[in-house]
Protein backbone atom coordinates (compact mmCIF):
# COMPACT_ATOMS: atom_id res chain seq x y z
CA UNK A 1 0.00 0.00 0.00
CA UNK A 2 2.23 2.75 1.06
CA UNK A 3 4.49 1.72 -2.34
CA UNK A 4 1.62 2.19 -4.02
CA UNK A 5 1.06 5.60 -2.79
CA UNK A 6 4.61 6.32 -3.21
CA UNK A 7 4.48 5.62 -7.22
CA UNK A 8 1.22 7.73 -7.06
CA UNK A 9 2.47 10.68 -6.10
CA UNK A 10 6.01 10.35 -8.09
CA UNK A 11 3.93 9.54 -11.12
CA UNK A 12 1.70 12.21 -10.33
CA UNK A 13 4.90 14.72 -10.09
CA UNK A 14 6.20 13.21 -13.58
CA UNK A 15 3.18 13.90 -15.00
CA UNK A 16 2.75 17.46 -14.25
CA UNK A 17 6.25 17.87 -14.46
CA UNK A 18 5.90 16.65 -18.30
CA UNK A 19 3.43 18.98 -18.78
CA UNK A 20 4.95 22.10 -16.96
CA UNK A 21 8.27 21.29 -18.48
CA UNK A 22 6.53 21.67 -22.12
CA UNK A 23 4.93 25.11 -21.46
CA UNK A 24 8.83 26.48 -21.62
CA UNK A 25 7.77 26.44 -25.13
CA UNK A 26 4.85 28.20 -24.83
CA UNK A 27 5.93 30.72 -22.66
CA UNK A 28 9.33 31.45 -25.35
CA UNK A 29 7.33 31.24 -27.88
CA UNK A 30 4.90 33.72 -25.98
CA UNK A 31 7.89 36.44 -25.40
CA UNK A 32 9.02 35.76 -28.59
CA UNK A 33 5.78 36.52 -30.43
CA UNK A 34 5.30 39.74 -28.21
CA UNK A 35 8.90 41.16 -29.27
CA UNK A 36 8.31 40.55 -32.62
CA UNK A 37 5.21 42.16 -32.45
CA UNK A 38 6.21 45.35 -31.01
CA UNK A 39 8.50 46.18 -33.49
CA UNK A 40 6.46 44.54 -36.75
CA UNK A 41 2.49 45.47 -35.68
CA UNK A 42 3.26 49.48 -36.14
CA UNK A 43 5.06 48.85 -40.17
CA UNK A 44 2.08 46.57 -40.79
CA UNK A 45 -0.82 48.96 -39.18
CA UNK A 46 -2.41 46.70 -36.69
CA UNK A 47 -2.56 46.98 -32.85
CA UNK A 48 -1.73 43.81 -31.61
CA UNK A 49 -2.77 43.05 -28.06
CA UNK A 50 0.38 42.86 -26.56
CA UNK A 51 -1.22 43.19 -23.14
CA UNK A 52 -2.33 39.68 -23.51
CA UNK A 53 0.62 38.58 -25.08
CA UNK A 54 2.87 39.82 -21.85
CA UNK A 55 0.13 38.35 -19.13
CA UNK A 56 0.42 34.93 -21.39
CA UNK A 57 4.09 34.97 -20.58
CA UNK A 58 4.06 35.45 -17.01
CA UNK A 59 1.04 33.16 -16.40
CA UNK A 60 2.86 30.31 -17.87
CA UNK A 61 5.84 30.99 -16.45
CA UNK A 62 4.04 30.92 -12.92
CA UNK A 63 2.93 27.30 -13.87
CA UNK A 64 6.31 26.47 -15.48
CA UNK A 65 7.67 27.49 -11.64
CA UNK A 66 4.04 26.30 -9.07
CA UNK A 67 3.51 23.03 -10.62
CA UNK A 68 7.20 22.14 -11.88
CA UNK A 69 8.48 22.04 -7.91
CA UNK A 70 7.07 18.96 -7.29
CA UNK A 71 8.68 17.23 -10.17
CA UNK A 72 12.32 18.89 -9.96
CA UNK A 73 12.12 17.72 -5.51
CA UNK A 74 11.24 13.96 -7.17
CA UNK A 75 14.14 14.17 -9.05
CA UNK A 76 16.24 15.58 -7.20
CA UNK A 77 16.84 18.50 -9.25
CA UNK A 78 16.57 21.28 -7.29
CA UNK A 79 18.58 23.86 -5.78
CA UNK A 80 20.94 22.12 -2.84
CA UNK A 81 24.32 23.07 -1.20
CA UNK A 82 26.16 20.28 -2.60
CA UNK A 83 29.51 21.41 -0.64
CA UNK A 84 29.15 18.73 2.36
CA UNK A 85 26.14 16.68 1.01
CA UNK A 86 27.97 15.20 -1.82
CA UNK A 87 30.82 13.68 0.34
CA UNK A 88 28.38 12.44 2.94
CA UNK A 89 27.15 8.47 2.83
CA UNK A 90 23.52 7.78 1.36
CA UNK A 91 22.55 7.24 5.11
CA UNK A 92 23.39 10.27 6.47
CA UNK A 93 22.14 11.98 3.16
CA UNK A 94 18.79 10.38 3.93
CA UNK A 95 19.12 11.75 7.60
CA UNK A 96 19.91 15.68 6.23
CA UNK A 97 16.77 14.75 3.47
CA UNK A 98 14.32 13.92 6.17
CA UNK A 99 15.22 16.30 8.25
CA UNK A 100 15.37 19.09 6.00
CA UNK A 101 11.84 17.50 4.26
CA UNK A 102 10.13 17.65 8.24
CA UNK A 103 11.69 20.48 8.99
CA UNK A 104 11.56 23.27 6.14
CA UNK A 105 10.18 21.65 3.60
CA UNK A 106 6.88 20.85 4.75
CA UNK A 107 6.86 23.88 7.36
CA UNK A 108 7.28 26.36 4.62
CA UNK A 109 4.36 24.65 1.99
CA UNK A 110 2.26 25.31 5.19
CA UNK A 111 3.25 28.47 6.03
CA UNK A 112 2.57 29.06 2.51
CA UNK A 113 -0.89 27.78 1.89
CA UNK A 114 -1.45 29.77 5.06
CA UNK A 115 -0.39 32.86 3.82
CA UNK A 116 -1.81 32.95 0.14
CA UNK A 117 -5.57 30.95 0.92
CA UNK A 118 -7.36 33.96 1.95
CA UNK A 119 -6.02 36.09 -1.69
CA UNK A 120 -6.57 33.10 -3.39
CA UNK A 121 -9.96 33.01 -2.23
CA UNK A 122 -10.28 36.43 -2.97
CA UNK A 123 -9.19 36.57 -6.41
CA UNK A 124 -11.37 33.91 -7.20
CA UNK A 125 -14.13 35.48 -5.51
CA UNK A 126 -13.94 39.02 -7.24
CA UNK A 127 -13.06 37.18 -10.72
CA UNK A 128 -10.19 39.70 -10.73
CA UNK A 129 -9.08 40.87 -13.92
CA UNK A 130 -6.29 42.55 -15.82
CA UNK A 131 -4.37 45.07 -14.09
CA UNK A 132 -3.56 46.16 -18.07
CA UNK A 133 -6.55 46.61 -20.63
CA UNK A 134 -6.44 43.51 -22.92
CA UNK A 135 -5.09 41.90 -20.38
CA UNK A 136 -6.19 38.13 -19.26
CA UNK A 137 -7.75 37.84 -15.97
CA UNK A 138 -5.91 36.81 -13.05
CA UNK A 139 -7.60 34.73 -11.19
CA UNK A 140 -7.20 31.24 -12.63
CA UNK A 141 -2.85 31.81 -12.43
CA UNK A 142 -3.59 32.33 -8.91
CA UNK A 143 -5.48 28.99 -8.43
CA UNK A 144 -2.03 27.66 -9.30
CA UNK A 145 -0.41 28.70 -5.98
CA UNK A 146 -2.47 26.38 -3.81
CA UNK A 147 -2.28 23.78 -6.26
CA UNK A 148 1.70 24.09 -7.10
CA UNK A 149 2.40 23.80 -2.93
CA UNK A 150 0.33 21.10 -2.89
CA UNK A 151 1.95 19.26 -5.02
CA UNK A 152 5.21 20.09 -3.44
CA UNK A 153 4.03 19.64 0.15
CA UNK A 154 2.99 15.76 -1.77
CA UNK A 155 5.65 15.17 -3.06
CA UNK A 156 7.56 16.23 0.09
CA UNK A 157 6.20 13.18 2.03
CA UNK A 158 6.69 11.03 -0.08
CA UNK A 159 10.04 12.26 -0.37
CA UNK A 160 9.91 11.66 3.89
CA UNK A 161 9.09 8.17 3.46
CA UNK A 162 12.01 7.53 1.13
CA UNK A 163 14.34 8.95 3.05
CA UNK A 164 12.91 7.26 6.77
CA UNK A 165 12.89 3.76 4.72
CA UNK A 166 16.25 4.45 3.76
CA UNK A 167 17.74 5.10 7.52
CA UNK A 168 15.83 1.67 9.10
CA UNK A 169 18.32 -1.29 9.49
CA UNK A 170 18.64 -3.27 6.10
CA UNK A 171 17.32 -6.39 8.26
CA UNK A 172 14.22 -4.35 9.88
Amino acid sequence: MRNRLLLWADRLSAAVGWVSARLVVVMVAAGALGALLRYVAPLLGITPALNAIGDVQWMVFSAVFLLGAAWALAEDAHVRVDVLYARLSPRRRALVDLIGTLGLLLPFCGLLLWASWPGVMESVAIREGALDAGGLPRWPVKLLVPLGVGLLALQGVAQAVKAAAALRPPDA
